[in-house]
């Protein structure tokens, strides 16, 4: 009878000092870890702030033009997300 890769590896763990194993567990932790949900655009730039990659968060820059003359255009059929994962298949 053959033993499994996964049964290798338990007793390679089990050889390994309580350390080793300590070091594993934290390590098989942080890849099993849920991931961090995702930081805004201001978030980020806070964040950077404090670390001191940046020296200042520059200010945004909104065109009132565009914003008040921005419009929507109407078209007819699929939308083109449906159009691509079609072709793709």
């Amino acid at each position: 009878m053959t033993t499994s890769n996964l049964d290798q590896v338990i007793e390679e763990v089990k050889a390994l000092s309580p350390d080793d194993q300590r070091k594993l567990r934290e390590w098989l932790d942080r890849l099993l870890a849920p991931p961090t949900p995702q930081m805004t655009e201001e978030e980020f730039e806070q964040h950077l702030l404090a670390k001191g990659v940046i020296s200042e968060i520059p200010p945004r820059i909104i065109d009132p033009i565009f914003e008040q003359n921005r419009k929507p255009i109407e078209i007819e059929g699929k939308p083109v997300s449906e159009i691509i994962i079609e072709e793709r298949r």
